[in-house]
């Protein structure tokens, strides 16, 4: 290491590349997270369309 660079002023620009660092990895989990959800979501409507419908087949219109 260079004896000319003051150690302190690694140290701020570490904790501010850890800090975003950290906020970027919880980012990306709220995001992936999200979009589990939305696909879980779509999922559960499009079979319980379809259970619908099958039932709408067998028995006639359920209102």
């Amino acid at each position: 290491m260079d004896p000319n660079i003051d150690p302190g002023l690694l140290m701020g620009q570490s904790v501010a590349v850890l800090v975003i660092g950290s906020l970027i990895y919880l980012a990306v989990i709220a995001l992936s997270i999200w979009i589990g959800y939305l696909i879980i979501k779509a999922a559960v409507r499009n079979g319980l369309r379809e259970h619908t419908l099958w039932l709408e087949q067998r028995r006639g219109p359920l209102r």
